[in-house]
């Protein structure tokens, strides 16, 4: 057997073992992961003005077209773009459709939970823009509306982007709707985090009701294969978003992605709103039960309205650990939760789990020394996908 394939086969033991409450990771069904192995996997499209630049792409074709439309339904918009290979592939096309060089944008800082590919070293030096930051009161994770009119009409931003990577209360949006349109802004919602809530129906229903686009990843709550979507109900941005894919932010679509991704669309809508509620009733369930069991979670009583339990640094020192060792510890144990505070409920609710007690006093008691991976494993065990097939 190949060395690499020997490491392959080791991982995939290892994480069939673990329990995974990473927030940032789902699983495919067995069809998606089927779409994602075929033929397609080998096969190239690159699609410009509607034309292939490749022969042999009859099906691959059809699967684009299908896939958006798909995608729209799922998202209940106008329009659907499903090529970014990325959630980041996203964001970037989606800055250059809606900015010019030496134009300010907004966004939510990183130390409130803010992506940090949204800080001006990142896309904003690559792009020659410059980014400000939404006022923003991190103890209630909400966005500071009376502050923020004044920062949009001294910086004078061409976009605003909301979202962020720990993302667990919903926004104001009809405010600031206001606010962008009375000072000629773009608002664009980044839900990476959260595309399978939304998707699902289970969190801010509002957003292309007022937000003029919506992108992000389709590997996180929403569970398919790693990638991104962009969704508008306005033509004329979709027009500038399509221009601005193939030969500038990326090529070739992969193919075998695309086709996972259509059947996770294809399973969203049949399954969705009831996975992603489970999603968010598992969060606030977990969140309650961590802090019986003395781990005590972040935005007591309410918790979480998302896929996310955020844990603070200020628990974790009372416990006589930081966010990493937390995770290491868990890891230990077979419980995998990434090195940032954040605890994620998507993946064990595709599983159809719920038993949020039995989780927390498997984490509470991996953090107070004991060993408890041999329990992990058998609960592990006992779970297989739901919400997928007939």
């Amino acid at each position: 057997m190949s060395e690499i394939l020997n490491i392959v086969n080791e991982h995939n033991k290892y994480r069939s073992r673990t329990l995974n409450l990473q927030a940032s990771e789902n699983v495919l069904s067995p069809d998606a992961r089927e779409a994602l192995s075929s033929d397609m996997a080998s096969r190239y499209s690159l699609l410009m003005n509607g034309e292939d630049s490749y022969g042999g792409t009859r099906f691959t074709l059809e699967l684009v077209d299908l896939t958006e439309k798909l995608a729209a339904r799922v998202f209940r918009s106008k329009f659907a773009e499903v090529r970014p290979t990325g959630g980041h592939i996203a964001s970037q096309t989606v800055i250059l459709s809606t900015m010019k060089k030496k134009e300010n944008m907004l966004s939510i800082q990183e130390k409130f939970g803010g992506y940090t590919g949204y800080q001006k070293e990142y896309l904003p030096k690559m792009f020659g823009i410059q980014n400000y930051d939404i006022p923003f009161n991190p103890s209630t994770q909400e966005i500071i509306l009376d502050n923020l009119e004044k920062v949009v009409k001294s910086s004078k931003p061409s976009l605003m982007i909301l979202g962020q990577s720990i993302f667990v209360r919903h926004y104001d949006l009809k405010p600031v709707r206001e606010i962008c349109d009375r000072h000629g802004c773009v608002l664009a919602y980044d839900g990476s985090h959260v595309m399978g809530l939304i998707g699902g129906n289970a969190f801010q229903k509002d957003v292309l009701q007022y937000c003029d686009i919506l992108f992000g990843s389709t590997h996180k709550t929403f569970f398919g294969p790693q990638g991104g979507v962009i969704l508008s109900n306005d033509e004329d941005i979709m027009e500038r978003v399509r221009r601005n894919l193939t030969w500038r932010t990326m090529d070739n679509y992969h193919p075998s992605r695309l086709a996972a991704l259509g059947v996770a669309m294809e399973e969203m809508l049949k399954y969705g709103e009831t996975y992603a509620r489970s999603v968010t009733e598992n969060s606030k369930n977990l969140a309650m039960e961590l802090s019986k069991n003395g781990i005590k979670p972040e935005y007591e009583p309410w918790y979480s309205e998302t896929h996310q339990v955020i844990i603070s640094e200020t628990t974790m020192k009372k416990l006589g650990l930081d966010l990493v060792g937390f995770s290491k510890i868990l890891e230990k144990n077979g419980i995998i939760v990434d090195r940032e505070g954040r605890i994620g409920t998507a993946e064990i609710s595709r599983m159809g789990y719920s038993k949020m007690d039995i989780i927390a006093e498997l984490i509470s008691r991996a953090v107070k020394g004991e060993d408890v991976s041999r329990e992990v494993e058998e609960l592990t065990g006992n779970l297989k996908i739901s919400y997928w097939g007939e």
